[in-house]
């Protein structure tokens, strides 16, 4: 692994770490939303989540602001969020991921 791709790796891991739900003041490193990250060589980021209220709309609004931080952020070229655990993920993972 390049130091590009870990300082790239270090910077998407911290960045949902310190994310905070809407519903309170812990980070997501305190709760159980991310359930898995993976960033590609190439930039592409996917990060697994299982939003806390799955029937609650600022948590998909909260999410999308996340992964246009997420597309923000200095290396990263594509961002996927894949949602599980609530009912419609299926959807909540098409919202989510719409061309901008």
């Amino acid at each position: 692994m390049s130091r590009k791709h870990a300082a790239l790796q270090r910077r998407v891991v911290r960045l949902a770490a310190e994310w905070s739900d809407p519903h309170d003041e812990l980070p997501w490193a305190k709760r159980d939303i991310v359930q898995n990250i993976d960033v590609a060589e190439d930039g592409e980021v996917t990060i697994t989540v299982k939003p806390s209220r799955p029937h609650c709309p600022c948590c998909l609004l909260d999410l999308d602001k996340f992964r246009t931080k997420l597309l923000d952020t200095k290396g990263v070229s594509f961002a996927t969020l894949n949602v599980v655990g609530v009912p419609a993920s299926d959807r909540w993972t098409r919202t989510l991921n719409r061309s901008m």
